[in-house]
C-alpha cells in the first residue's frame, strides 16, 4: 500500500501563504496599535526606538509592553487563525461549484495573500510618511547650509547665573485655552507670570522626548541612525553625536555643574548615553531612584511621580547652591505621558482626577518647585526655564486640542529680570542660543546650530518661511549631519 506525502512544493506554498498572511495582519494591528496608543505614528521616531531592542522593552511602561502584545501577537494569530478557519470552509463550498468556478477561486486564493501584504505594505507606508523617508537622501541638504556649528560662535559671559531647566513631558500651551476645557488646566504655571513665545512650534525631528532634548540643548534634530553600518551601529549609538557641542557642554566649560533628574529610566532611548556623553556630571532615574530605597510600588509605571521628583530636586537644589558653584540642574517629569497618564496618590487626595487632573496636578507641582527656589531666595542667582518637550500625542484630550487652530507648546522664563522676547515664534533648535542668552552670556548675532537666539535685539532674525523649509528638507540626509555621529574629531 502507497501512502501519498504532501509534496515539498505544495509545504512551501502553504508556509509562504500563511507567512504573507501574518505579515499582512501584523502591519495591520502594529498601525493600531501605534495609532491607540500614541496617535499618529512618526517614521522617525519608530526607526529610531528600533535601535534599542530588548533595553527599550525592559525601560518602558510595562503597559505599553502589554499592550503591544495585546494587539502586535495576540491579535494577528487570532484574526490569522479565523482567516484559516474560514478559508478550510471555504474550501468545501468550492469542492462542490463547477470546474470553472473551482479554477477562477483557486486562482483568486492563490493572489489573495499577495493582496493582503501588499495592500498592508501600502497602507502602513502611507500612514507613516516613509515615501518622505525613503526618498530624502535625494532632496536639499538644508542642515549644512543653516547649521552654525557652536565652536564658531563667541561666547561672552555677561552676568551669568544658575539655570534650572525643567522639561514636562507632552505639554501644550492649549490646555490653558479656557473656551475648550471649561478653565485653565495650566492656572498653575500661568499665574507664575514668566516670559514666554506665544508660538512654540514643532518641526521634524523633535517630536519625541529624547529628540526634544537633543534639539533644545544642541540645535540639531535627531534623525535616522538606523542607515549606519550594522557591524558599528552600536558603538555609533553609545557615542551619541559625540561632535555635537550642545548646552551642557558650554556650560560646562563655564565652570557649571550640570546635574540631570528624571522620573523614568535613564536608559530608554539612550538618555544616558546622550547624557553622559556632553558633561552632565550626574544623572537620576528610575534605577537610581530605587537604588536609593524608593519601592517599585510607590511609582508608576515609568518611575518617579512627579511630586516625588520635584520633592528630591528641592534637596538637590539646596545642596547646588550651597556649594557656591555654577549650577545646571535640569529636571524631566513623566505623570503626563501618553496615552492615560499617571495619576499619583497624592494628587488625588488632593482632589484632581482623570487625565485633566494629571495635567493640572502635574502644573501645581511645577510652580510649587518655582515658588519653593522664590521663596528661599534662589531666583537671585538662578533663572528658570520650564518647557512642554513636545506635542501631546494620543491621550483622552486629544480631540479638543485638535480643534484648536493651532498647537503649541508651553513655555515659560522665569527670572527676577526677565527679559522681553523678540519675537513670537520658537522652535526647538532656537532653544540652545535663547537659554545661554537667558542664562546671562550673549553671542554676537543671536545664532547657534539651528536657532535664533529669543532675546535680546539681534540684527539677524529667523527667515519668515523657515518653519516651511523644515517642514519639506530638514530630515534629508546630511553629510555634516552625520559627522556629528562619526568617531572622527569635528568642530562642530
Amino acid at each position: 500500500m502507497k501512502i501519498a506525502l504532501p509534496s515539498v512544493k505544495t509545504s512551501g506554498s502553504r508556509l509562504m501563504r500563511s507567512s504573507m498572511y501574518l505579515l499582512g495582519i501584523f502591519l495591520f494591528c502594529f498601525s493600531y496599535w501605534l495609532h491607540r496608543s500614541f496617535g499618529k505614528p512618526d517614521i522617525e521616531q519608530i526607526t529610531y526606538h528600533m535601535n534599542f531592542g530588548v533595553e527599550l522593552m525592559n525601560t518602558v511602561d510595562p503597559a505599553v509592553t502589554h499592550r503591544f502584545f495585546r494587539w502586535c501577537v495576540l491579535a494577528p494569530l487570532v484574526f490569522f487563525a479565523l482567516l484559516c478557519y474560514m478559508e478550510r470552509r471555504g474550501r468545501g463550498v468550492v469542492a462542490r461549484r463547477s470546474q470553472r468556478c473551482r479554477a477562477i477561486l483557486s486562482r483568486m486564493n492563490k493572489w489573495f495573500p499577495l493582496l493582503v501584504v501588499f495592500s498592508a505594505t501600502m497602507f502602513w507606508m502611507c500612514d507613516v510618511s516613509a515615501f518622505k523617508y525613503l526618498t530624502s537622501d535625494f532632496g536639499p541638504d538644508y542642515f549644512a547650509a543653516n547649521y552654525v556649528p557652536p565652536r564658531s560662535v563667541p561666547l561672552v559671559a555677561q552676568k551669568p547665573k544658575n539655570l534650572i531647566l525643567i522639561y514636562v513631558e507632552s505639554l501644550e500651551q492649549g490646555y490653558a485655552e479656557r473656551k475648550v476645557f471649561g478653565h485653565d488646566l495650566l492656572a498653575p504655571l500661568t499665574d507664575l507670570h514668566g516670559a514666554s513665545f506665544s508660538s512654540y512650534e514643532q518641526v521634524p525631528g523633535t517630536g519625541w522626548t529624547i529628540a526634544a532634548v537633543v534639539a533644545t540643548q544642541c540645535g540639531v534634530p535627531l534623525e535616522r541612525v538606523t542607515l549606519f553600518d550594522p557591524n558599528t551601529q552600536g558603538q555609533v549609538i553609545n557615542n551619541f553625536m559625540k561632535n555635537a557641542v550642545c548646552l551642557p557642554d558650554l556650560l560646562a566649560e563655564q565652570g557649571y555643574r550640570n546635574v540631570f533628574m528624571g522620573g523614568a529610566s535613564t536608559s530608554f532611548a539612550g538618555k544616558d548615553k546622550f547624557l553622559n556623553q556632553h558633561h552632565y556630571h550626574e544623572v537620576y532615574g528610575r534605577e537610581e531612584w530605587i537604588k536609593s530605597g524608593v519601592p517599585e510600588s510607590a511609582m508608576n509605571g515609568w518611575g518617579l511621580y512627579d511630586g516625588d521628583l520635584f520633592s528630591r530636586a528641592k534637596t538637590k537644589l539646596r545642596e547646588l547652591s550651597a556649594s557656591k558653584q555654577k549650577f545646571n540642574l535640569t529636571l524631566l517629569t513623566v505623570d503626563t505621558h501618553e496615552p492615560e497618564g499617571h495619576l499619583s496618590a497624592s494628587c488625588a487626595q488632593r482632589g484632581f482626577a482623570g487625565f485633566a487632573g494629571v495635567i493640572t496636578c502635574t502644573a501645581a507641582e511645577v510652580a510649587d518647585f518655582v515658588r519653593y527656589a522664590k521663596d528661599n531666595g534662589y531666583l537671585e542667582d538662578t533663572n528658570i526655564v520650564i518647557l512642554g518637550d513636545h506635542l501631546s500625542r494620543k491621550n483622552p484630550l486629544t480631540e479638543q486640542l485638535e480643534a484648536l487652530p493651532d498647537r503649541t507648546i508651553f513655555n515659560s522664563f522665569i527670572s527676577a529680570e526677565a527679559p522681553a522676547p523678540n519675537r513670537k515664534q520658537l522652535l526647538h533648535f532656537d532653544l540652545m542660543p535663547t537659554i545661554l542668552e537667558f542664562t546671562g552670556f550673549s553671542l554676537a548675532d543671536g545664532r547657534m546650530g539651528l536657532g535664533y537666539s529669543g532675546f535680546n535685539a539681534h540684527p539677524l532674525q529667523p527667515p519668515k518661511d523657515r518653519f516651511t523649509d523644515m517642514d519639506k528638507s530638514l530630515m534629508n540626509h546630511s553629510d555634516q549631519y552625520m559627522a556629528l555621529w562619526s568617531d572622527a574629531e569635528s568642530d562642530n
